[in-house]
């Protein structure tokens, strides 16, 4: 290893920022782990703790932000040269540190059967559904019809606008109702509420739908990057609850 890698920490080659399935990160590790006499260190980091190890805490800094972005914390594995950071799909409980390769505390996090409400909104679609586990439960989806934007000036776009605005009203109200309708009757085995769709239009809805303030404290702050939420997405949505977020650096 050159001193240069050893000063930057950049980035492998191969991973950074990618979304791994569970099946997909238990191979990484699997091939990633250290061989016999290799040096080898674990850290588990909740959400807003820094990492005690100044090796571990100067790696981190150096990928940036991004990786506690996901506001579920981190886990970081090194195996001689080369390290891997994860920012898993949910949080961390407990900051911890290992001077082994320690993987037991991940699996028990991903591995652990958990109840979702999740939340697709897109101008014009949406879907409400809850999974337990990967698998979907109940979900509800349907289409109201907005208008796109217009560029004309004068009165005729003050009017469009005033017309669009509130299709998307009326398109938010209905997501609210549909919320309240899935997730009431599970309320309270709901472990984390997860949002998704377009960015402009979920901020929107989230402005005038207070029946999500009742789940604010389960919301992860990740939200899906859904093109269209429809019933075949759902199908497939499960697995994707799951994926979590790796990066590999040489150490």
């Amino acid at each position: 290893m050159t001193e240069a890698r050893n000063r930057t920490a950049t980035p492998a080659a191969g991973l950074n920022g990618d979304w791994l399935t569970k099946d997909r990160l238990h191979n990484l590790l699997n091939v990633r782990k250290p061989a016999e006499g290799e040096v080898a260190s674990s850290v588990y980091l909740k959400p807003g703790d820094t990492a005690e190890s100044s090796e571990w805490r100067e790696r981190l800094a150096r990928l940036g932000k991004t990786p506690e972005d996901s506001g579920s914390g981190l886990v970081g594995f090194r195996a001689g040269g080369r390290a891997l950071v994860i920012a898993p799909p949910f949080p961390i409980t407990v900051s911890n540190r290992f001077d082994t390769w320690d993987e037991g505390p991940l699996w028990t996090l991903l591995d652990a059967e958990r109840t979702f409400g999740v939340v697709l909104v897109r101008l014009g679609r949406y879907s409400v559904a809850v999974y337990r586990g990967g698998d979907l439960v109940t979900s509800k989806t349907d289409s109201r019809y907005v208008k796109g934007k217009h560029h004309a000036g004068g009165t005729s776009q003050l009017r469009y606008t005033r017309v669009r605005e509130g299709q998307m009203r009326r398109l938010y109200v209905k997501v609210c109702e549909t919320i309240r309708a899935q997730f009431e009757p599970v309320a309270s085995e709901l472990d984390h509420v997860v949002l998704g769709g377009e960015k402009f239009t979920l901020n929107g809805f989230l402005k005038v739908c207070p029946r999500l303030d009742e789940y604010k404290n389960i919301t992860l702050k990740r939200r899906l990057n859904i093109r269209d939420p429809k019933r075949d997405t759902l199908d497939d949505l499960g697995e994707t609850l799951y994926e979590s977020r790796v990066w590999v650096l040489d150490w």
